[in-house]
């Protein structure tokens, strides 16, 4: 009889989702801004429910994610509520019109990035003058 691994991996990641299921907000709060998110406004304009822009956020401090039609990677500093966000290389390719200014519009924001809270369950990145230039959820 064959090995079959989908045995062997199925309870794990059940199990796994179940730990998950089970992760409580004062837990969520204890990471931080560290995790996977999905960004919901862009420089204060909703994202396109078609497009994802994720930012993956490494404890560390490499970051990494896909711009909503580019993939990214970088690092960051972070001091306390002081972040500096340093993209370092994305692809190049061509999408529609709409995923392109997505992901135009998520760089342009993360280069203006100084700061950060979480609020609600929701990561808020802000500018120099303390504008919310980018709101995130907790990736699913």
């Amino acid at each position: 009889m064959p090995f079959n691994l989908t045995k062997l991996i199925q309870p794990a990641v059940l199990s796994a989702g179940l730990l998950f299921a089970s992760f409580s907000a004062s837990q969520a709060a204890e990471t931080g801004i560290y995790g996977n998110w999905v960004a919901e406004r862009i420089q204060g304009q909703k994202v396109s429910a078609k497009v994802q822009s994720t930012l993956d956020i490494a404890k560390d401090g490499n970051i990494s994610g896909n711009a909503g039609c580019n993939q990214y990677m970088g690092g960051m500093q972070i001091k306390g509520e002081t972040i500096k966000l340093q993209p370092a290389g994305s692809t190049r390719m061509a999408c529609p019109p709409a995923q392109m200014q997505q992901d135009s519009n998520f760089h342009e924001a993360l280069g203006t990035v100084t700061s950060w809270k979480i609020s609600k369950g929701k990561l808020i990145l802000t500018d120099a003058k303390k504008r919310e230039v980018l709101r995130l959820k907790r990736a699913q």
